[in-house]
């Protein structure tokens, strides 16, 4: 998974990851020096590269990046080097202390935690009075997303495994039940929208690249005989060639800004 995540989703979600570190003010357009610098909290953060490639920033006094999963967080420490910190830590129990933090961010952590509520409440535990959070979460059966949905669309006849029933998955259908699950974890206010993330696949022959190397996916073909796995492969293309051709290789998101009342 960790291959397959930092050669096709990374380069991705990074571009939606500098889209959280802008609504946290983190990256700023002005030269002006800043008046006070933040100290930033990463959950979820994979390889890191968003932040690898922003940092050093003026605004940033420390940048703490924690992932559940030790072969992330050595990615995350080796793009990092000294601009930053890694944490090996789930994101329903980080070991901070309350209010350690200015702003806090998960980029498509929310789909895969476990338990929703408990991220929330951590997130909002260990940010300052006045601290903001800027989180992402993939919307796994939306109208218009043509990779997962897609994907898993297609390949349900050949015995591909649906996705794990994670409230994080889901949530991002009902904004507005999102919006009050913030509040219900202790933040002031909260704004929900949904976004697309492009998928950096531009040809039938990408494509098909991009899902067989998707862990599921190759298990789902590991256990098809060869007439089956030809049949699959035929119908990706199939179902790919509009979205390809459109250039409207997405996924879904939901993203969520929340403040800590100061």
């Amino acid at each position: 998974m960790m291959d397959w995540y930092t050669a096709n989703m990374s380069p991705a979600s990074a571009i939606l990851a500098i889209n959280l570190l802008r609504q946290l003010g983190i990256v700023q357009s002005s030269s002006t020096p800043p008046a006070t610098t933040l100290r930033v909290l990463e959950t979820h953060c994979g390889d890191a590269r968003a932040a690898s490639e922003l940092l050093p920033l003026a605004s940033v006094s420390s940048y703490t990046a924690c992932d559940f999963s030790e072969g992330m967080l050595a990615l995350a420490a080796e793009r990092l080097g000294s601009n930053g910190q890694t944490v090996l830590a789930e994101s329903s129990k980080l070991p901070f202390e309350d209010a350690s933090f200015d702003c806090y961010m998960s980029n498509l952590g929310c789909c895969c935690a476990s338990d929703l509520d408990m991220k929330l409440k951590e997130a909002r535990r260990v940010l300052v009075p006045g601290g903001q959070a800027a989180m992402s979460m993939r919307i796994s059966e939306i109208e218009g997303d043509t990779s997962f949905m897609l994907v898993t669309s297609t390949l349900k006849d050949f015995g591909l495994s649906p996705m794990p029933d994670r409230e994080g998955l889901r949530i991002g259908n009902d904004l507005p039940a999102l919006r009050a699950k913030l509040i219900e974890a202790g933040f002031s206010s909260a704004k929900a929208w949904r976004t697309w993330i492009s998928i950096p696949v531009h040809s039938t022959e990408d494509y098909l690249q991009w899902v067989t190397t998707q862990p599921p996916v190759k298990k789902c073909f590991e256990g098809l005989s060869e007439e089956k796995k030809t049949e699959a492969l035929k119908a990706l293309e199939a179902a790919a060639k509009k979205p390809v051709d459109d250039g409207a290789i997405q996924a879904a998101v939901a993203v969520v800004v929340a403040q800590v009342s100061a």
